[in-house]
């Protein structure tokens, strides 16, 4: 009688033809597409599966965590399938453990994340970078600077950073792979979700990502492949006015594209001058507006319609990449003709900060020795990034350089806030380690006009807002945590309006109640399944 051991069978099988068999969950990824104190998108590769969380860690043991969550969306491209998997509800300020079940009864490992503070009094911090490319080759030999021979190994070295770090978020700025024409998109996107496990810390804690789009990414990639907003830009409200952080899109002309232009000046417009008004404001995008590498210089448009909004509106931190050079500016404003930039004459300009050294390749500084730029305060070329921490009255900036990464003793605090571990190698150019903006002042007024009353502010179907009085046209607006309007609605002399949410901006959300005289009170709202 002939005995088949399908163990060994199914093992054999693996081993012959490993595509043929079911995948497992893998690549994993967080990101924001929604309000960060309670909400998470969890992302991976490979096999449906269902979420298993709890605050309590139980292992691998999924079926002793009390709460579960599906797959909310499928995207994916370049031949890739990514699911997602959109928590809802959580706690702010709050250690999550998690594990995936997969369709096959398979369970991943265990991970944690932890949800962002709702009380914009709190501290966070955060890694900034982005270029993690690799360079170019022909017949195998790189024709881009790549100092240790292999950009990718750069890459990976700032991932194992990461996991040592432990930061509160990354926001990365672009120009993920190469994606080129001559160039297998599906091996580079593979490898650098691969290559982004790295980032995972050896008790399995994760770390959520924003993003902003690069000039090697296709226009959906970051929607696709991380579940941000399929715009491609959008803004995080961090720790509930803490820090509004907008993802803006190089890509798109800051000037023709009307839809970002106009939903960029909105937004500024609703969080300037009132109650609503955040601590901070910082941009980030790819393409820098005067890059300090040779042969790129000024981006025009950009200088004529972001630089004035940034201005105006105090955005206090422009983080840019695209250059492959380090560079960071004294507070400096635009020169009228919109031609370059000159020194602040206080600390209320920008401070720009870039470009973008996760790996890719070198290249050259221009505007050296006599002809350096006088609002940029050091600027140097090495693999690095930046990390950020921001209170209420200060923002401190210090670039991390992917050096001696052995030796970095890990952390192991999962706390907001916290700052770098023992064993960082710091850049210490001739102006100092590190950059700080001081916050000049409150920017919460509290003499603001109140002129109506909203209730409740946690429902899934109807809110109240009443007016005190009803001789004139007042208009409500509201929009979800991402900035993005959901309705508008005009009310004519009323005492009293009903407005109906159910169906529309989930989660998090802001009500904006304008008057006739351009007074504006604003109101969160949560919405309730």
């Amino acid at each position: 009688m002939f005995f088949v051991n399908f163990k060994v069978f199914f093992r054999l099988l693996f081993i012959l033809f490993p595509f043929c068999l079911f995948s497992e969950t893998k690549q994993f990824t967080l990101s924001y597409n929604d309000d960060p104190s309670s909400t998470i998108v969890i992302g991976w590769s490979g096999d449906s599966a269902m979420v298993y969380y709890d605050t309590i860690d139980y292992g691998t043991n999924y079926s002793l965590y009390s709460q579960t969550n599906g797959i909310n969306r499928t995207g994916g491209a370049h031949s890739i399938t990514r699911n997602f998997s959109r928590l809802s509800n959580l706690q702010a300020n709050t250690l999550y453990f998690f594990v995936l079940h997969d369709v096959q009864g398979d369970t991943s490992l265990r991970f944690s994340f932890r949800t962002l503070s709702d009380n914009p009094m709190d501290s966070v911090s955060f890694i900034s970078g982005g270029d993690s490319r690799d360079g170019f080759k022909v017949l195998g030999v790189y024709t881009e600077n790549c100092p240790s021979g292999n950009c990718i190994e750069q890459r990976r070295k700032g991932n194992r950073l990461v996991a040592k770090i432990r930061p509160d978020f990354i926001s990365f700025n672009g120009d993920f792979v190469m994606n080129q024409v001559t160039s297998n998109t599906n091996t580079e996107w593979n490898n650098w979700l691969e290559d982004w496990q790295l980032t995972i810390s050896a008790d399995g804690r994760m770390f959520p990502l924003l993003f902003s789009l690069g000039n090697h990414e296709d226009n959906s990639d970051a929607y696709e492949m991380f579940d941000v907003p399929m715009e491609e830009y959008y803004v995080i409200n961090i720790n509930n006015g803490l820090l509004r952080f907008y993802c803006l899109n190089s890509e798109l002309n800051p000037c023709t594209e009307t839809n970002q232009l106009d939903w960029f000046t909105n937004d500024l417009q609703l969080h300037s001058g009132s109650s609503n008004d955040p601590l901070w404001k910082f941009a980030q995008y790819h393409v820098a507006t005067y890059s300090m590498a040779l042969g790129y210089g000024l981006e025009s448009t950009q200088m004529e319609c972001w630089v004035n909004l940034f201005e105006q509106y105090d955005i206090s931190l422009a983080i840019e990449s695209h250059g492959h050079v380090t560079k960071w500016s004294y507070p400096c404003v635009a020169k009228n003709d919109n031609s370059d930039f000159e020194l602040s004459s206080s600390n209320s300009g920008v401070v720009y900060i870039g470009e973008g050294q996760w790996g890719a390749p070198h290249r050259q500084l221009d505007f050296l020795g006599l002809n350096q730029k006088p609002y940029i305060r050091d600027m140097d070329v090495f693999d690095g990034f930046f990390y950020i921490t921001v209170n209420p009255s200060k923002t401190t900036i210090r670039s991390v350089k992917f050096k001696d990464v052995d030796s970095v003793q890990a952390h192991t605090s999962d706390a907001l806030g916290k700052d770098l571990p023992f064993g960082i190698a710091i850049w210490e150019p001739t102006n100092g380690n590190q950059i700080v903006i001081e916050n000049q002042a409150s920017k919460i007024h509290e003499n603001v006009l109140s002129f109506c009353t909203v209730y409740p502010t946690i429902s899934s179907d109807y809110i109240q807002i009443e007016f005190q009085n009803n001789t004139s046209t007042k208009t409500l607006e509201l929009y979800n945590s991402l900035g993005l309007k959901c309705k508008k609605i005009s009310v004519n002399q009323a005492k009293k309006y009903t407005m109906d949410i159910s169906g529309i901006c989930s989660g998090v959300s802001y009500l904006y109640v304008k008057d006739q005289n351009g007074n504006i009170m604003p109101f969160r709202i949560v919405k309730t399944p």
